[in-house]
């Protein structure tokens, strides 16, 4: 799944049924499977997806932190050895 905001490939939690964007521009931003809906750690891009009429919750970096969602959580699904191979 891409990031609806800036289109990256977004990492997949299989246990959470979550998908995460970490990119600075927006901040951390989730897309929680079960009921369709965004999560937004930042209020600017909390705000644009009320804009544009998706269905979100703004929640501050601090609860993801505290929620052990960070950086350092993901690992890249992407792997640039695999690209020059194909």
């Amino acid at each position: 799944m891409n990031c609806i905001v800036c289109g990256e490939k977004m990492f997949f939690s299989e246990e959470n049924l979550v998908h995460v964007c970490l990119n600075e521009g927006h901040g951390v931003l989730c897309y929680f499977e079960p009921d369709s809906c965004w999560f937004a750690a930042k209020e600017e891009t909390a705000l644009d997806l009320g804009k544009k009429g998706i269905k979100f919750h703004y929640i501050p970096k601090g609860v993801f932190e505290n929620a052990g969602i960070g950086q350092s959580d993901f690992k890249c699904e992407y792997n640039e050895s695999e690209k020059k191979e194909s």
